[in-house]
């Protein structure tokens, strides 16, 4: 499958958290622009003025925290205010761009998915600077910094329950899924689109109690990320990859969340990047430990999971060094 078309398949994936988020910006950006011109519009001509952005999409008095109660702004806090709505308009001009993040061989993952999260995060931090103004509380020297970075850890509970989702495309030898482990919360909800060779296991690595995982090669199909209420990881891989769903709303126990677990006829045993062959062989152990219906002797050893494990760490052993 082309990229582009599965850069595609992952934008609609993550396309109900970015209309969400963009709702929710665009709302706010008109209330800062009724603030500055001294009105207060009703939440039907707000409504209005929002058009595409908020028509069922957005509960309209969700986000009125965000806002001061008054209705016009003094002129201490009008260069504050119209900073911080130059923020959230350079953002929705953005569109799709602003959730498709591309990591080229040689970067950090977990660097680069911080630097864009904090870049999102600044609509966020408008929001706080127009409050803060409104309150006379606002001050360059303090504040001013919060409109170019707002860094993940920051963001609120109701903040990251409006986290929009991301695509990143990346090559194989750099997806190293365990280091994105500490954006998983609330509806943060990561598609990430692979070229080259990959570690066939890669996102074993979260497959948590409560964190939606799919792998996919070949035809994807999205529509259960998608539809999960909850933190979500998909990865859209090359061939010779595992494809597997673990899907928290399947079982109390973790082998029934894994409603499907697909390994492929062919078993690397090299390094790619810098995972090793020992370490992939543990990914894909851990898959195979974490599916498997527990036996009343519990010896792994005597289903195919646990001999395809056992093969493929004294393959790994072998190639030693790899």
């Amino acid at each position: 499958m082309p990229s582009e078309e599965r850069k595609g398949i992952a934008l609609d994936a993550i396309r109900p958290g970015i209309e969400r988020f963009q709702a929710a910006v665009a709302k706010t950006a008109e209330e800062v622009r009724g603030l500055l011109a001294g009105t207060s519009d009703s939440e039907d001509d707000q409504t209005a003025a929002l058009g595409f952005f908020a028509r069922g999409k957005v509960d309209m008095d969700r986000f009125s925290a965000f806002m001061p109660e008054s209705g016009h702004i003094d002129e201490a806090a009008e260069a504050p205010t119209r900073a911080a709505q130059e923020v959230m308009d350079s953002l929705l001009a953005r569109g799709d761009e602003l959730f498709v993040l591309t990591v080229q061989q040689g970067e950090e993952l977990a660097s680069a998915v911080a630097d864009r999260l904090a870049e999102i995060g600044r609509a966020f931090a408008a929001a706080h600077v127009v409050e803060l103004a409104q309150r006379h509380e606002y001050s360059e020297e303090k504040h001013a910094g919060l409109l170019s970075c707002y860094p993940f850890a920051q963001w609120s509970r109701s903040e990251r329950s409006l986290a929009p989702g991301l695509v990143i495309e990346l090559p194989g030898e750099v997806l190293t899924p365990a280091s994105i482990v500490p954006f998983l919360d609330r509806a943060t909800k990561i598609v990430f689109v692979v070229e080259g060779d990959a570690p066939a296991a890669a996102l074993s690595r979260v497959v948590s109690p409560g964190v939606f995982v799919q792998q996919e090669t070949g035809e994807a199909a999205l529509e259960a990320f998608t539809a999960f209420d909850g933190t979500a990881v998909a990865a859209l891989m090359p061939d010779k990859a595992v494809s597997f769903v673990h899907d928290p709303a399947a079982g109390e126990t973790t082998y029934e969340r894994f409603v499907s677990l697909n390994f492929p006829k062919e078993v690397r045993k090299r390094a790619i990047g810098g995972i090793s062959a020992a370490q992939q062989a543990e990914d894909y152990a851990l898959l195979e430990t974490l599916s498997v219906v527990p036996s009343p002797t519990g010896e792994a050893a005597s289903d195919p999971a646990g001999k395809l494990s056992a093969w493929l760490l004294s393959q790994a052993d072998l190639a030693s060094g790899g």
